[in-house]
């Protein structure tokens, strides 16, 4: 019994760690518009986009960051949530709500951890679904 708590314990630990990484990878793409201007004003030769400068074409993730920046419009015009970066936005969005929620929870209580972590994975993996599946779309329109 005593084993089984200490690793009870230890996947709470290992968990928590996890969630703090994805929060922190969540708030960073929301932030990137801010982040990018400051870290552009030091080293300008970040802001390029490599895939931009092998291919020559727009990457996936070309507009992303104006996207995010006119996130501020949402009210004025509603339909910038049915872009497709859209949606994944908004799942990055949830998914930080998510993580703040799992880590209070964690640290609060902590109990049916089993179920928070598969409605984890159904999250995390519908989100790399949606994301792979606009990429893979985006490339073949792109060359087609």
């Amino acid at each position: 019994m005593k084993n089984y708590k200490k690793n009870v314990q230890n996947y709470k630990q290992v968990y928590l760690n996890f969630n703090y990484t994805i929060l922190f990878f969540a708030i960073y793409i929301i932030s990137y518009p801010i982040v990018s201007k400051i870290i552009g004003m030091f080293f300008p030769f970040l802001n390029k986009c490599i895939y931009k400068e092998l291919t020559k074409k727009p990457c996936p993730l070309c507009g992303g960051t104006r996207y995010i920046a006119n996130l501020k419009n949402i009210f004025s015009d509603p339909s910038i949530l049915l872009h497709p970066f859209g949606i994944i936005m908004l799942f990055v969005f949830f998914n930080l709500l998510f993580r703040i929620w799992c880590i209070y929870y964690i640290k609060k209580d902590g109990k049916n951890i089993k179920n928070i972590i598969v409605a984890d994975f159904i999250l995390l993996l519908t989100v790399i679904i949606i994301f792979f599946t606009y990429e893979i779309l985006f490339v073949l329109n792109q060359y087609s």
